[in-house]
C-alpha cells in the first residue's frame, strides 16, 4: 500500500516537470523574464477587473511522524503514524474493564503476578488526503483583490491491523457465555456439584456428630473444624467462579476469562482437583467436572473490533479499519493590496525587466471552520479538516534581479477561533483506546501560527519557471478547557482534565519542495490573442519536525490557473 503510493507519487515528480520543461524549450520565444508567477504565494495580484481562476488537485500522503512523549522513544525520532495502537500487552491500561477480572483471576488462580492481557496488536496506519480548491480572485480595484476558495476533500485513513499474529500472546479471550447460552448451563451445572458436595459434608458433619460410630465419620470427627473450613472456603472458591465465569442464576459473568490451556486456566482446574480431592477424603464425590469453560481462542482483529464497537464492552467506538470521508474543508474569504510595486503595473516593463524591482502587497484571510472532523468514537479516521474558524494576516516580498532570477518571501501569522467540540478525554496522551462515558464536549483553542516560506524561481523563457521552497511553520499548544467527573467502567467517581488533551500538539516543521510553472500569459500579453493560463506542479515534503507530533508529509499538487478580464479595459 505505502510502496505503490510512494511509486505514484514519484511518477508524477518525475514525468510532470520533464514534460513542462521539454514543452518549454522546445516552443520558440524570445528570451525574456519574469513572465511566469510560479508556485507558491507571491505578490502578485490580477488587475482592475482581471480574474484569476484556479483549479487544483493536492495529494497529501504521510505513514509517519516526528514523535514527542512516545514511551521508549526519543523525541523528534521518526516513528510510524499508528504506534499509539502497537501493543505488546493490551491490559489493564489499554482496557479498564480487565481490571476487576485481573483481581478475581489473581484470587482464583493463587497467582498473584496474573496479568490480564488480550494480546499483542499490530497497526500500520497510512493517511491520503487528496483536496481539489476552488478558488477565485478578481482585481476589484488597482491594487486591490478579493478572493475565495473552496476545497473539496477525500481523506482516506487506510488500516492494516492484526492482532495476536502468533496465537500465544494473550492470557485472555472472550467468556463462552456471552455468545453461547448452553455454556451458561453446563457453567450452572458444575457450580451445582460444589454445591452439593457443600451440602453432602454439611449433612455428613452433622450425622456423625450424632452418630460417631456411622461407618466413613472417622475422618470427619477426626478434624470437624477442618471439614467445615473446606466448605467455607470451596463455598468462597465457587462463588469467585460464578462471578467470573457466570452459570449462577443464568448470570454470563465477566467478558473475558483466561484461556484454555494457559496458566491462569490451569491453575484454576488444579484448585478444583484440590477440592474435588479434600471433599473424596470426607467420602463426599459430588465433584466430577474439571472446572468452568475457559475462553476457546485469542481474540483476532475481528474479535477487538468487536470489543471496540458492541456497547456491552462500554467503548462504543468505530472498528479499527480503513475510513473515507468527504466534503468540503474550510472555505475562505481573503483579501490582498498591493503596497509597492517598481514596475506601476507595465507589463512591458515585467515581462523585459531590467535590474533591480520589488513588489510588496499585504494580505488577510478568514478561514471558516466548515470542514467535517471524526467522531469521538473514530480512533484512526481523518476529517476533511480541523472544523477550525481563523484569522490569517500575510505580507508578500517579491525581489527581482535581472531577467532571470527573482526571490519572493511571505511571511504569515493564523490567530485561531475558540470554539467547543466534542472529544473522550484521555488521563495521558499516549491512550487511545477510550470508553464512551469519557466523552464530553470542551472548550478548544488550537494555537497560533507563525510561518514564512521562502520561495526562490529562475525565469527560463516566456514559458517556463523553475520554483523551490524553504517552507517553516511553528504552531503554539492547543488549549482544552474543562473537567469531566463521572463513574468509569468500574463504577469508580473519576475526575477528568480536558487540558491533557494539548500536551504535544505545540510543533515546528520544516518543508523543502520543488516545482515548475508552464505558461501562456506573458505571450497572449504580447500579441493581444489566446487564453492566458498557466499549469504548475510542485512536490515537497516534511524534512523537520520537533516539539510536538509532527506528520512526516509527502505532497504533490497540480494546479491550473486562468485569467479572464470581467470588466475595464
Amino acid at each position: 500500500m505505502q510502496t505503490q503510493s510512494k511509486n505514484s507519487r514519484l511518477r508524477a515528480a518525475l514525468l510532470v516537470p520533464a514534460f513542462l520543461v521539454a514543452g518549454a524549450l522546445l516552443l520558440p520565444c524570445a528570451l525574456r523574464a519574469q513572465a511566469v508567477t510560479g508556485v507558491g504565494d507571491d505578490a502578485t495580484m490580477p488587475k482592475r477587473g482581471e480574474l484569476r481562476f484556479t483549479l487544483g488537485s493536492i495529494w497529501n500522503s504521510w505513514y509517519e511522524r516526528y514523535g514527542q512523549g512516545t514511551p521508549g522513544r526519543a523525541n523528534g525520532t521518526l516513528e510510524p503514524l499508528g504506534i499509539n495502537f502497537n501493543f505488546d500487552t493490551i491490559g489493564v491500561a489499554q482496557l479498564e474493564n480487565l481490571g476487576a477480572v485481573q483481581t478475581s483471576i489473581r484470587s482464583l488462580a493463587g497467582l498473584p503476578g496474573f496479568t490480564a492481557s488480550l494480546g499483542a496488536s499490530k497497526l500500520q496506519l497510512h493517511d491520503d488526503v487528496q483536496t481539489t480548491p476552488l478558488a477565485f480572485e478578481v482585481g476589484v480595484a488597482k491594487r486591490v483583490s478579493l478572493s475565495v476558495m473552496v476545497p473539496f476533500v477525500t481523506a482516506t485513513s487506510h488500516v492494516n491491523f492484526l492482532m495476536n499474529p502468533t496465537g500465544l500472546e494473550p492470557t485472555l479471550g472472550f467468556n463462552p457465555t456471552l455468545f453461547a447460552s448452553a455454556v451458561v448451563g453446563t457453567d450452572a451445572a458444575f457450580l451445582a456439584q460444589f454445591d452439593s458436595a457443600s451440602a453432602q459434608l454439611t449433612r455428613s458433619i452433622a450425622a456423625c456428630a450424632a452418630s460417631p460410630s456411622t461407618p466413613g465419620c472417622a475422618s470427619i470427627n477426626a478434624n470437624p473444624t477442618a471439614a467445615r473450613a473446606l466448605i467455607t472456603n470451596a463455598n468462597g472458591f465457587a462463588s469467585g467462579l460464578a462471578k467470573v465465569y457466570g452459570g449462577r442464576n443464568g448470570a454470563t459473568g465477566m467478558l473475558f476469562v483466561p484461556i484454555e490451556g494457559t496458566n491462569a486456566q490451569t491453575a484454576i482446574e488444579a484448585r478444583v482437583a484440590a477440592y474435588k480431592a479434600q471433599y473424596a477424603a470426607y467420602g463426599t464425590t459430588a465433584i466430577t467436572g474439571a472446572g468452568p469453560i475457559g475462553a476457546q481462542a485469542p481474540l483476532t482483529a475481528a474479535g477487538f473490533n468487536t470489543v471496540l464497537t458492541d456497547s456491552t464492552f462500554g467503548i462504543n467506538a468505530k472498528p479499527l479499519a480503513t475510513s473515507v470521508m468527504h466534503g468540503i474543508g474550510n472555505i475562505e474569504l481573503g483579501a490582498k493590496v498591493n503596497l509597492f510595486d517598481s514596475f506601476h503595473g507595465n507589463d512591458s516593463a515585467r515581462f523585459a525587466p531590467k535590474g533591480f524591482n520589488w513588489r510588496q502587497s499585504f494580505g488577510g484571510v478568514f478561514r471558516l471552520g466548515t470542514s467535517t472532523i471524526p467522531g469521538a468514537g473514530d480512533l484512526t479516521g481523518i476529517g476533511t479538516g480541523d472544523h477550525q474558524s481563523s484569522i490569517e494576516f500575510r505580507t508578500f516580498t517579491d525581489l527581482l534581479y535581472g531577467r532571470h532570477f527573482w526571490l519572493s518571501i511571505v511571511a504569515g501569522y493564523t490567530s485561531q477561533l475558540a470554539d467547543q467540540i466534542a472529544v473522550r478525554l484521555p488521563d495521558t496522551p499516549t491512550q487511545t483506546i477510550l470508553a464512551s462515558y469519557r466523552q464530553d464536549t470542551v472548550q478548544r483553542k488550537m494555537g497560533d501560527i507563525v510561518d514564512i516560506q521562502i520561495n526562490p524561481r529562475w525565469t527560463v523563457n516566456d514559458y517556463l519557471l523553475i520554483s523551490g521552497q524553504y517552507y517553516y511553520r511553528h504552531k503554539a499548544a492547543d488549549s482544552y478547557t474543562g473537567f469531566l467527573s463521572t463513574a468509569d467502567l468500574n463504577q469508580n467517581i473519576d475526575r477528568i482534565d480536558a487540558s491533557v488533551l494539548g500536551l504535544y500538539t505545540e510543533m515546528s516543521e520544516s518543508r523543502m519542495g520543488i516545482g515548475a510553472t508552464y505558461s501562456t500569459v506573458a505571450t497572449v500579453a504580447r500579441l493581444k490573442a489566446g487564453l492566458p493560463f498557466d499549469i504548475s506542479y510542485f512536490h515537497y515534503e516534511t524534512t523537520l519536525g520537533s516539539l510536538g507530533r509532527v506528520p512526516k508529509i509527502s505532497v504533490d499538487q497540480v494546479t491550473v490557473r486562468v485569467y479572464r478580464r470581467l470588466f475595464g479595459r
